[in-house]
């Protein structure tokens, strides 16, 4: 049987990053072509993940949820990690000079969705039991690792350069997702 495309690039981000980022770089997919294809199924699973996760939590708390509220996390959820992805491109683009990085919006987009593959699958992991919580917190930690390994080859950004522009660019990211989720959860959820 043979593998599907997205299951051969999660396996190459994760455990063949150096490699990966290196032929990405020479031949980068469009950037709308791959978040469609590659970073919206991803960031969907991601957002069930969460919303599983939250569902959980609340139960444990005696709070039964309904179904409107449950797509509501889904949604706010999956469009905070949209915004994260399109405006952060923008801005780590807009923060690659200071850096002396290439600041080209797309290959920052690019980046950005193939860096997120650990948090997003960690998502549902976490969802299974409270006690697989840290598994979150290692996708996160492994997302910005492999944002600095990208970045060198993606952006060439120059290697004195990369902890702080990884770094810097990290906070932006999760930043964005962050303050997005929590203001449209804010406005329509809770």
């Amino acid at each position: 049987m043979k593998q599907s495309r997205n299951l051969q690039i999660i396996s190459s981000v994760l455990f063949r990053s150096s490699s990966f980022f290196k032929e990405f770089a020479t031949e980068p997919p469009a950037a709308r072509s791959f978040l469609f294809s590659y970073g919206l199924p991803l960031m969907v699973l991601g957002a069930a993940g969460r919303m599983a996760v939250v569902l959980q939590q609340e139960t444990l708390k005696g709070v039964a949820l309904r179904a409107d509220q449950l797509s509501g996390i889904f949604i706010i959820t999956l469009t905070g990690y949209l915004l994260s992805v399109w405006l952060g491109a923008y801005l780590v683009g807009k923060l690659a000079k200071p850096f002396r990085s290439n600041p080209d919006n797309e290959k920052a987009m690019l980046l950005i969705i193939a860096s997120y593959t650990p948090y997003m699958l960690a998502q549902p992991l976490a969802a299974i039991t409270p006690a697989m919580g840290p598994v979150s917190i290692l996708g996160l930690i492994y997302t910005v690792f492999l944002f600095g390994k990208g970045a060198g080859s993606l952006l060439e950004t120059p290697a004195a350069k990369v902890a702080g522009f990884t770094f810097t660019s990290f906070f932006v990211i999760f930043g964005i997702s962050f303050v997005a989720i929590r203001l449209l959860a804010g406005l329509f959820v809770f």
